[in-house]
């Protein structure tokens, strides 16, 4: 995987090689059964090894998912930042009268509250009484700021559902706003943040259980997260060196299911799921190229491969020249063997190499060599003084003359 980034005019480029492989497969016997590991197929016949990826990071367990919940809220405590609209003022009056309090609007027209949205993700297994992790508060009119606010209690439903599984409540955290820095410098760093958006940390309780379901019938569903057929074969065959051949079934490129003989206890289940999430197995992946136009930010898939290709864009030249070719001749009785470039553009052969990734002494232009990475393609590019857009339109001129043998990913 490789990774580089442009930032304030400069190339800062970082390269991460990620080589996976997967990992030798546990023997097969009961699938209950709490076994050493040992091999009982081939590393290399499984496609695996010991350094491959856990399946707990590549699959997810069919019918187990976290679950979306929102409410409306009302955010109190602000100092002046606060609603204008008489909504936020409504529904704390309403809140007021629950408690068998009578007063009217006119006595709450203060600009200390705040109507807001209260999101959160209720995860799988939660049980009532458990505290969901961060709870997300944004306002809904023209508040300008929650700094400093506290979330009144707000129920939280799934979509349109009026049942509520969980209630927020408690400080909002805006942060990044004001000074930081070591405590002997003057005044710090400024730093700001978008203040209509805040967090509640630890501050949602889970009231009602969301079931889940992990077995279909008479099976587990492994689905991957990210679906590909080498990797569901793969995946497939780890299972079956260690559960058999007869209990395992690869749907289709994003879901393998284990069988059962018969209905497992609770206890057998989740002793079967562990063992089955500890496997390894090393992934296939999609060539990829990932593109953001706002930051210049180039990410590439170690798999991506670039022809020999002439791209001309504005006052920039790029060039990607094939491999030399050995020319052989005779000189007397000896046969010489000679080494020859050849332009992709005009054609033209000479003995001279191309100038690789630094800039050509054409100003704008660059040559690089057939089987260079994208990292060398936006070195060279960011060296020539190529902008963002630069970057997209030439990778996009490179997919388009299918030299650019890759996914490519506009952020």
């Amino acid at each position: 995987m490789a990774l580089l980034t442009q930032k304030s005019g400069c190339c800062l480029i970082l390269a991460v090689m990620v080589g996976i492989i997967g990992q030798v497969a546990a023997p097969s016997g009961a699938w209950a059964a709490e076994a050493a590991p040992s091999s009982t197929m081939p590393a290399a016949e499984a496609g695996h090894s010991t350094d491959g990826v856990r399946l707990k990071d590549l699959c997810e367990i069919e019918g187990v998912r976290e679950n979306q919940i929102n409410g409306v809220g009302v955010v109190i405590g602000l100092s002046g930042t606060g609603d204008k609209a008489p909504g936020a003022l409504r529904m704390i009056r309403q809140f007021i009268d629950k408690k068998r309090i009578a007063l009217s609007e006119a006595d709450l027209a203060a600009k200390n509250v705040a109507l807001v949205t209260v999101t959160s993700d209720l995860p799988p297994f939660k049980r009532p009484g458990d505290r969901i992790a961060n709870t997300m508060v944004a306002c809904v009119n023209d508040a300008t700021s929650l700094r400093g606010g506290i979330l009144i209690q707000t129920a939280l439903t799934p979509g349109t559902s009026e049942t509520v599984y969980a209630v927020a409540q408690g400080p909002v955290s805006v942060g990044g706003f004001g000074n930081a820095g070591p405590s002997l410098a003057g005044g710090g760093t400024g730093h700001t943040n978008i203040e209509t958006v805040g967090t509640i940390a630890q501050g949602a309780i889970v009231e009602r259980e969301v079931p889940m379901s992990l077995l279909f019938q008479d099976r587990l569903q492994l689905v991957l997260r990210n679906p590909d057929f080498a990797t569901a074969s793969r995946v497939a065959r780890i299972l079956k060196g260690s559960f058999g051949a007869d209990r395992v079934v690869a749907a289709d490129a994003g879901r393998i299911a284990l069988l059962f003989q018969g209905k497992p206890t609770e206890t057998d289940l989740v002793d079967t799921i562990a063992k089955v999430m500890d496997l390894r197995v090393d992934p296939d992946m999609k060539a990829r190229v990932v593109i953001n136009a706002r930051t210049g930010t180039v990410v590439a898939g170690r798999d991506v491969r670039i022809s020999p290709v002439a791209v001309s864009h504005g006052g920039l030249s790029l060039r990607i020249q094939p491999k030399q070719v050995a020319v052989a001749g005779t000189a007397g009785n000896a046969t010489t063997t000679a080494v020859q470039w050849i332009d992709p553009a005009t054609n033209f052969k000479t003995t001279n190499p191309p100038a690789g990734t630094k800039p050509g002494l054409v100003p704008g232009s660059m040559s690089v060599l057939e089987g260079a990475t994208v990292e060398d393609i936006a070195n060279g590019l960011n060296a020539l003084g190529a902008r963002p857009r630069d970057l997209v339109a030439i990778f996009q001129a490179l997919v388009g003359a299918g030299a650019l043998h890759a996914e490519l990913v506009e952020m």
